[in-house]
């Protein structure tokens, strides 16, 4: 009995169907990391217009204003109002430890003054003295605002990015929104990495300069492939590891 195989016709077919679901998986998952990047670069966006309103309407910052309590809701914590977020951070690393997801620090409180005023969305208000306990992640449960990446969201500090010594220095002090994983408290760290090398680079290679350590889009991961202590350089080969944690300036 003859056996017949493949011509050479039909294997060619074959591979061009081949290639064209592997082409298309391919785009498909570049579609999602543009919808993804536009997505954030767009939260960003209605948060910084979220800060002008608040700052228009209440002559203070969110989470510093000191007469929050009285004027907004009687949820809320006051802010100490010496014009900054937060505990101020004097180098790159210090931004990481002055991250503190606990209620009655105004990095939280900057979020809870937003949602009560309704300049911004995404989150739940808590009543002032509650247990960091109360919220375990971003979103729902939590007035931190989750974001288009998995397991992933924003938190907001004031700190001093060193810059990038290879390349002038460029030393930046300010607000600056970071996109991170979930921690509770304490020293952000490589763990809570948002993005691999690959997705940070394209992020700040379409919306700012592609440089970790430049311009108003920065990393502040401590190692590769996101660049040293001073965020020195995105290793766009890396497509696995998600180390990159993001810090967008917003004043």
């Amino acid at each position: 009995m003859r056996q017949r195989g493949f011509t050479l016709i039909e294997m060619s077919i074959v591979l061009v169907i081949i290639g064209l679901i592997v082409g298309g998986i391919l785009k498909g998952q570049e579609l999602i990391d543009s919808a993804r990047q536009k997505n954030v670069i767009s939260q960003i966006d209605g948060i910084k217009a979220g800060v002008t309103t608040f700052v228009d309407r209440y002559k203070a910052l969110p989470g510093d204003f000191g007469r929050a309590s009285t004027v907004i809701s009687s949820a809320l914590t006051a802010g100490n109002e010496d014009g900054q977020i937060g505990t101020p951070a004097a180098t790159t690393s210090a931004m990481l430890t002055a991250y503190d997801a606990t209620i009655g620090a105004e990095n939280v409180q900057f979020w809870d003054h937003m949602l009560a005023a309704g300049t911004v969305g995404g989150g739940t208000v808590l009543p002032a003295g509650s247990n960091p306990g109360n919220f375990s992640g971003f979103g729902a449960a939590s007035p931190l605002p989750s974001s288009a990446y998995p397991s992933t969201g924003l938190s907001v500090v004031y700190g001093t990015h060193a810059g990038d010594s290879n390349v002038g220095n460029s030393p930046r002090e300010g607000h600056w929104l970071l996109l991170h994983k979930w921690k509770g408290t304490g020293t952000l760290a490589t763990t809570e990495g948002a993005v691999n090398g690959a997705r940070g680079f394209a992020i700040d290679n379409k919306y700012d300069d592609g440089l970790a350590g430049q311009g108003n889009i920065r990393s502040l991961s401590t190692g590769t492939p996101c660049g040293d202590g001073t965020g020195t350089t995105y290793v766009v080969s890396n497509a696995t590891q998600q180390v990159c944690i993001l810090a967008f300036a917003f004043d």
